[in-house]
């Protein structure tokens, strides 16, 4: 894995973190949209990490089921 995408998952993961960390200690008062900034750039910042990877876009590389089918928890493969 390059650097390049290891940082881009730090990124994500620190964003990730910092939501659910301030949703635990704020009880949920942060105001509508508070957010949503911050879950925009995880998004861009998911696509890259496609375009790296060689998907077009983070919804392709999600649902990108290669692999999958030995798993046996997955059932419908």
């Amino acid at each position: 894995m390059t650097r390049q995408k290891k940082e881009l998952i730090r990124k994500i993961k620190e964003n990730e973190n910092f939501i659910a960390a301030d949703e635990a200690l704020g009880c949920g008062f942060a105001p509508a949209g508070f957010y949503e900034p911050l879950e925009r750039e995880a998004w861009g910042l998911r696509d890259e990490l496609a375009r790296l990877s060689g998907y077009r876009d983070a919804m392709e590389m999600m649902y990108d089921t290669r692999g999958y089918a030995a798993d046996p928890e997955i059932p419908f493969l």
